[in-house]
């Protein structure tokens, strides 16, 4: 058996040695390079644009604009997710144009490109396009943004308000919160932040005139999806004459799933110019017009009983879009987090609002986790100062309020019903591996010193796999929660498992041949995994939101299963046995009981020559199969996290790191342990140092580069502590749910709940993420002010 091996990861000597395939790795004959020029204001009407200095600038081939856009009869973005509005009011949706014509709404949003025989030659001539501009008053404090004064962005709405969604019920809230024995308050703010891959997007276009064919290289996440978007919103061209390859890509983590306008710009470019286009964002570049994350402004409350047990949660939030939505970004807020927000504990009563607005900032879309580590961060916030307020032990009031394992399913009051957990192993576990009671004694020797420790946990629960019916539900019309695998054995016997996923650092080509190999009882070597590919790969949705195991992986079972059918059909056929007194042996498959056996070879062999094959079936070793969810899966997890704080300086630094993760059953536990740590070092980022800061007066970014956009460090992070738990899914065959998110879900609450814990006995009752060192010293400045007064 392969699936459950701690088997190392197969692509990874080929990008150790350097040996990886990136777009910006391909440069065809007759190249040309292709760069923007950019808004430099965040809000502000364009009132002349002049191309002709850089049209006739030395090397440049082409120079395109938004009206040669419009005037060539293209497409625009739509919402393939629009938010159903609480209120009856049913506003318009707006999207990016490709190319912006009258008015700019972000720093850094595309107003013409250059096509030219260099790189710096593009540039140059970027720097030669003269642009007049009527600036306007912008808005970039998403708390404001619906304030009566605040500028507004897109003036036919009247309004920055994108949408209201509300689920729950407010009247039960009110009602639990006022007999309440005790109430906790907390208002919170989710910091924008961006992806900041390893490797940035990149574009590499060709068009062959002769079949009227695009092929899009693309750092994307979602090819088929790209394509789709490609032909039917923007460059309005047949889809089976549109190829998106994604090879290799270096990181995505929800930002290269979102529709950006370089991607239909560049692709058109090719067709104008009749030769290969390429772009490649630059880290500044990128900084200001990746679609960035999170943007949160919420009030939210917790009732409790005298005995701590929770009877409502309340939480309304101001979720900025940035300036215009992407495909699917307003549902983050408006479905993924607000259901969320009870977490894994028993509550009554909960209600949720979140109120979308526009700001003048770059478009919000996915970060890691979606939704989730924003919803964690408000239930387990609230609970932990609860819990100091009530003078009750952080995991005491958990085991107070988790669901039990044998009250499995449980259905929560924001309508998801989980299926199975067990939240008390997660903390019992946790503590153990932590040494719970040992840190809290080390917390109390430290306070007689300027470096005092503070102990914080956060648990999340992690839904993933939703089924296409009720993707329906909350408005994705365009977006399936299936996925699909084709399974070829080819007549040597290797195999090739085409994916309609895509592997961006997740590991698939390792975990789908260890699910492959276990059905067709063949050699893991023998299994190649092809994924990215428009024309070689069958339709898929892509990787997102720890979807790929539980759907395409699950696809690959599904098909694996249905051609090991045919392999034992076909070897009891050799044998002349019966298929069902046929089971598999090393490298082949024998008649039980006895010493009669056949190779998977010679299967194969018999499979593609055809005339000694059973009576009707058909020749070759091919399988496709398509798999969509029978229900939701529900992973699980626990952090637990010790810091330390100088209160002289207010530098903290994380001590020691806790995880455990019920992610169903394990495929590869080192593939789980990897996406474990890179989750947490991301939440780590944003928890402590990573912010998209901007100036409330020009609305300029001030976090346009790595010197002022921080990012952790290995320096920075401890050596983390993982574990697992296994609940099998109940829903599919593997038993297996999502776990690529869940290191992000989890560390955001948990830095800062033992940041508050460490100085609480200061005064100190919650601090805005990021946690620098100058917030955390105000804090405890502004604490003790308090207190002297």
């Amino acid at each position: 058996m392969y699936v459950g091996q701690a088997i190392p990861r197969v692509e990874d000597r080929k990008f150790v040695t350097g040996r990886g395939n990136f777009v910006d790795d391909l440069l065809p004959h007759g190249v040309t390079w292709l760069a923007f020029f950019r808004s430099p204001h965040a809000h502000a009407r364009l009132t002349s644009l002049d191309v002709s200095a850089a049209q006739d600038m030395p090397g440049v081939v082409r120079v395109i604009t938004g009206h040669d856009w419009i005037k060539a009869g293209m497409g625009k973005f739509v919402v393939w997710s629009p938010v159903t509005n609480a209120d009856g009011v049913q506003r318009e949706n707006m999207t990016q144009p490709v190319l912006t014509v009258d008015k700019v709404c972000y720093v850094g949003q595309p107003i013409a490109a250059v096509v030219a025989e260099s790189y710096e030659q593009a540039l140059d001539a970027v720097e030669a396009i003269v642009a007049e501009f009527e600036v306007l008053g912008p808005m970039v404090n998403t708390a404001r943004a619906l304030d009566p004064d605040a500028p507004v962005i897109h003036d036919r709405l009247g309004s920055n308000l994108a949408f209201v969604s509300e689920i729950g019920d407010q009247e039960a809230v009110s009602k639990a919160m006022a007999s309440a024995h005790h109430v906790t308050q907390i208002t919170l703010k989710n910091n924008r932040i961006t992806a900041n891959p390893i490797e940035p997007r990149a574009l590499l276009a060709v068009y062959e005139c002769g079949t009227d064919q695009y092929t899009l290289w693309a750092t994307h996440q979602a090819p088929h999806m790209l394509r789709r978007d490609l032909s039917e919103n923007t460059l309005l061209h047949p889809e089976n004459r549109i190829r998106v390859i994604s090879p290799d890509v270096g990181g995505g983590f929800g930002m290269k799933v979102a529709n950006h306008p370089e991607e239909p710009l560049v692709t058109w470019a090719a067709k104008l110019v009749g030769r290969p286009v390429k772009w490649t964002a630059t880290r500044s570049e990128a900084q200001i017009s990746d679609a960035q994350a999170r943007d949160h402004f919420t009030v939210c409350r917790m009732g409790l009983d005298k005995e701590g047990r929770i009877l409502a949660i309340e939480a309304r939030t101001i979720a900025s879009l940035g300036a215009f939505q992407t495909r699917m970004g307003a549902s983050i807020p408006a479905q993924f987090y607000a259901r969320s927000i009870v977490g894994l504990y028993k509550t009554p009563a909960a209600f949720c609002q979140v109120r979308g607005v526009y700001t003048n900032a770059p478009p919000v879309q996915a970060y890691r986790g979606a939704g989730r580590p924003e919803a964690a961060y408000v239930v387990e916030s609230l609970l932990e100062n609860a819990a100091r307020e009530m003078g009750i032990d952080i995991c005491e009031i958990r085991e107070r309020n988790f669901i039990k394992s044998s009250e499995f399913p449980y259905r929560m009051p924001l309508g998801l019903v989980y299926d199975n957990g067990d939240p008390q192993g997660l903390l019992d576990k946790a503590k153990e591996k932590f040494a719970y009671d040992e840190m809290r004694e080390e917390q109390a020797r430290a306070r007689r010193s300027n470096v005092v420790i503070g102990i914080g946990g956060a648990s999340f629960v992690d839904c993933v796999g939703t089924p296409s019916k009720q993707m329906m539900g909350f408005g994705r019309k365009k977006v399936g929660g299936w996925d699909s695998a084709t399974i070829r054995i080819l007549p040597t016997a290797k195999v090739t498992v085409l994916a309609g996923s895509h592997s961006h650092g997740q590991g698939h080509a390792t975990s789908y041949a260890q699910i492959a190999a276990d059905f067709l009882n063949c050699p893991i070597e023998d299994i190649e995994v092809v994924e990215g590919d428009t024309e070689r790969v069958q339709f898929g949705f892509g990787t997102w939101g720890s979807r790929s195991t539980v759907t395409t992986g699950l696809a690959v079972a599904k098909a694996s299963r249905l051609l090991r059918d045919k392999i034992m059909a076909i070897a009891a056929h050799l044998l002349e046995a019966r298929p069902e007194d046929m089971e598999p042996m090393p490298g082949g498959f024998r008649v039980r009981g006895t010493d009669r056996s056949v190779s998977l070879g010679e299967v194969a062999e018999c499979a593609y020559q055809g005339g000694n094959i059973p009576a009707g079936m058909e020749p070759a070793l091919d399988q496709s199969a398509f798999y969509d969810p029978v229900d939701r899966s529900f992973a699980s997890g626990l952090h637990l996290c010790a810091v330390s704080v100088d209160v002289e300086t207010g530098r903290v630094g994380i001590t020691k790191y806790v995880s455990i993760d019920d992610c169903g059953r394990i495929i590869n536990p080192l593939i789980i342990e990897g996406q474990a740590h890179g989750g947490i070092a991301q939440g780590i980022g944003q928890a402590l140092m990573e912010d998209c800061v901007f100036d409330e007066e020009s609305g300029q970014p001030l976090a346009g580069s790595f010197m002022d956009y921080a990012m952790p460090r290995a320096r920075d992070l401890p050596m983390f502590l993982i574990g697992t738990q296994e609940s099998p899914a109940p829903s599919n065959e593997l038993g297996v749910k999502g776990a690529g998110e869940s290191g992000t879900i989890g560390a955001l609450a948990a830095v800062r709940n033992a940041v508050v814990d460490a100085l609480w006995h200061l005064g100190v009752r919650h601090i805005d993420m990021p946690l620098t060192a100058n917030r955390v010293w105000s804090a405890i400045q502004q604490a003790r002010a308090a207190t002297n007064n």
